[in-house]
């Protein structure tokens, strides 16, 4: 839903809108925007891995994983203004600003389930499920003695408003009856704000072997009994006390809590920083 009003001057125009929008689901897309899947979105069409597994599409409340997607922005204002400035019978000066306010985007918690990345890619999220449904995240907090992991309740969570500044400007000369040439340019976030854009939402480290917790302690390996049981309700608090390793453990054995990734919950991508433009133009 979307408010707009226009209004045009003799020498000046401007824009003022406002957007209620919700965008809700358990799919993102053809070009996946999920942090998570393939470490930070699989940017070809029908490259993500949504449904490759049911784990991945599945909540541990026994439920379709369903809620925020990553760009549900629900209030969006956005305003532009442009001034133009005659002068001297044969130029023209044209100033213009753009503005956008965005609430934030939706955190989730996501923790790999089943199975997670081989040792040697040092990585973790390849079998990354929205543990607590989408759009909500969990505070984690690790015992440093003893290993033990305490998981907060979930909640929503989400990254600053998005604010950003755009401001052009051009200079015309009228070199004669139809010909003119232009010179302009064009400042990206013209203030070069760095609002935090997201966080690390993986909560097990994949430094480690390869952290990953199994549904009623059972590894992607037993086939259908671990299908079966990431289908239903399971502990995964419980779980990821009692967690899997690939290089640590042998097959099909527990070995105690897995490790939490320090970089969890912090930020890992800003706003892209200010950036000038500058044209010439001539036009016959």
């Amino acid at each position: 839903m979307e408010f707009r009003l226009t209004e045009n001057g003799k020498r000046w125009n401007g824009m003022f809108s406002y957007t209620w929008s919700r965008l809700w689901g358990n799919y993102s897309g053809l070009t996946s925007s999920m942090q998570e899947d393939g470490g930070g979105g699989r940017n070809a069409p029908n490259n993500s891995r949504a449904f490759d597994e049911p784990m991945f599409s599945w909540d541990s409340f026994g439920r379709s994983s369903s809620g925020p997607l990553p760009t549900d922005r629900p209030n969006a204002f956005k305003g532009y203004l442009y001034y133009d400035i005659p002068w001297m019978h044969k130029m023209t000066t044209d100033l213009g600003i753009f503005q956008v306010l965005y609430q934030g985007a939706p955190e989730t918690s996501v923790m790999d389930v089943g199975f997670a990345a081989l040792p040697f890619l040092l990585s973790g999220g390849g079998w990354s499920t929205n543990i607590v449904d989408r759009g909500k995240f969990v505070d984690v907090s690790q015992d440093p003695a003893t290993g033990a992991i305490t998981f907060g309740p979930p909640r929503v969570q989400r990254t600053p408003w998005y604010t950003q500044t755009d401001f052009n400007f051009q200079q015309t000369y009228k070199v004669a009856e139809s010909k003119t040439i232009s010179f302009s340019a064009t400042f990206t976030n013209l203030f070069n704000q760095k609002t935090m854009t997201g966080v690390v939402q993986t909560i097990d480290s994949g430094f480690t072997g390869g952290n990953f917790i199994g549904p009623n302690g059972l590894p992607l390996l037993a086939g259908t009994p671990f299908y079966d049981a990431a289908f239903h309700p399971y502990n995964y608090a419980a779980l990821a006390n009692a967690a899997f390793s690939n290089s640590t453990c042998a097959a099909g054995n527990s070995c105690g809590p897995l490790t939490v990734t320090s970089g969890y919950g912090q930020p890992d991508r800003y706003q892209v920083g200010r950036s000038i433009r500058l044209g010439v133009k001539f036009t016959f």
